[in-house]
């Protein structure tokens, strides 16, 4: 089947996988989603402390009826260990075809806590296993999460204490954050420690907004709230940017997660180097059965194009990105309208004249490009609402 994958020695039916998240917070839920059609899920997070969520932990930004940003401030797991162990070997069962990947926990300093987790997972079955260094709320203050994943040391040390046990044998996939100052010395490190593969990347670290009729911050916990991480649509590019940088440093295959809405952007993971993807926030908001519509927008992309496999282009967008001082300097283009799409409103020119170069003229009642003051920034292309304005190569 053109949809199949591989990711660390693991056959994929296609390359959906559901992120550690609200989506896979139990066995059943997993099993649901894999008969909707999902290739694999990253069970949520497993700990030795006791969990209990808070209520109303969710919140997001709008614009008319669309989610463009999602907020949670949910923690890990309230199933205990032992709970999903037991999943684990009954998702193994009833889906033998299935990713069913671990995804753990521990006390930066407790070696012994993050190998029992392990050896748990290994022992029910699971397939790989993910390390949780990058939640972004809860867990930093008590120096887990992204305190981990933005320390290269730490994150180091735990990933060898794991691969130097000799009893686990799972490979290894640290889920980083892209808070760290410079992910891929984050990646580097793991990679020099035993890591085999890469998550990237978590929620970012927010704060939602306010609620301006009671000044009160929003996810509302009793009148109060606190930074929460931020997913959705707005953290697709630096998702993308992060796994850019990973795939080019330290070169480990990295399983892409930020912000996907859509199989095309899917698409956009695979063709910067992820053979696999995981997904969260649109399942939370839209339900499993995305994946049927997804698959087919992979599969009329493919079609497009005359690709047979997942394979023939993964990484191929990856190649044509250069650092800043390596771009052409000589290429240039010029805004075009067309009047025929043209609708006469104002956007263009207020952008080219406040943030610009006032290069958008009216002459004889319409709009034009003095192509003497036009220096081909795209401005005005970006905010046309019409698509009127083209960028035309000079």
């Amino acid at each position: 089947m053109p949809l199949r994958t591989s990711y660390l020695g693991h056959d994929l039916i296609n390359p959906f996988v559901l992120a550690s998240a609200p989506p896979t917070g139990n066995p059943g839920m997993i099993a649901r989603a894999f008969d909707a059609g999902w290739a694999g899920a990253v069970i949520k997070t497993l700990t030795r402390e006791p969990v209990r969520n808070l209520s109303n932990r969710f919140a997001s930004n709008r614009i008319a009826h669309h989610v463009y940003g999602f907020e949670n401030i949910e923690l890990l797991s309230e199933l205990s260990p032992e709970e999903w162990y037991t999943g684990i070997r009954l998702l193994k069962r009833g889906y033998p075809d299935r990713l069913v990947i671990g995804s753990i926990m521990g006390d930066a300093s407790d070696r012994t806590q993050w190998i029992e987790l392990a050896l748990g997972c290994q022992d029910a079955g699971a397939d790989l296993l993910e390390l949780n260094f990058s939640c972004p709320h809860g867990y930093p203050e008590a120096g887990r999460g992204s305190a981990i994943g933005q320390r290269a040391d730490l994150a180091a040390q735990i990933v060898a204490w794991l691969a130097e046990d000799g009893r686990v044998t799972l490979p290894l996939i640290p889920k980083l954050t892209a808070t760290a100052t410079d992910i891929s010395h984050i990646g580097a490190a793991v990679a020099e420690a035993g890591a085999a593969g890469l998550t990237a990347i978590n929620t970012i670290p927010s704060m939602m907004g306010f609620d301006l009729e009671t000044l009160i911050p929003r996810p509302n916990v009793g009148g109060y709230s606190t930074y929460g991480g931020y997913s959705g649509p707005g953290i697709k590019p630096i998702a993308l940017r992060c796994v850019g940088e990973l795939v080019s440093s330290p070169g480990l295959s990295v399983m892409g997660c930020g912000g996907i809405s859509n199989g095309k952007d899917a698409i956009e993971f695979m063709l910067m180097g992820a053979p696999v993807v995981q997904v969260c926030t649109a399942v939370m908001l839209n339900g499993y059965g995305v994946i049927d519509h997804w698959l087919a927008e992979v599969e009329a992309f493919m079609a497009h194009h005359g690709f047979a496999s997942i394979a023939d282009f993964v990484g191929l967008g990856h190649q044509r990105i250069r650092k800043h001082g390596e771009l052409d300097r000589s290429y240039a283009v010029r805004a075009q309208i067309d009047p025929s799409h043209c609708h006469d409103c104002v956007l263009c020119m207020n952008a080219c004249h406040d943030g610009g170069y006032s290069a958008i003229v009216v002459r004889d009642g319409h709009k034009v490009v003095d192509p003497d003051l036009c220096v081909g920034c795209s401005l005005c292309s970006q905010v046309c609402p019409t698509g009127a304005i083209l960028m035309v190569a000079v």
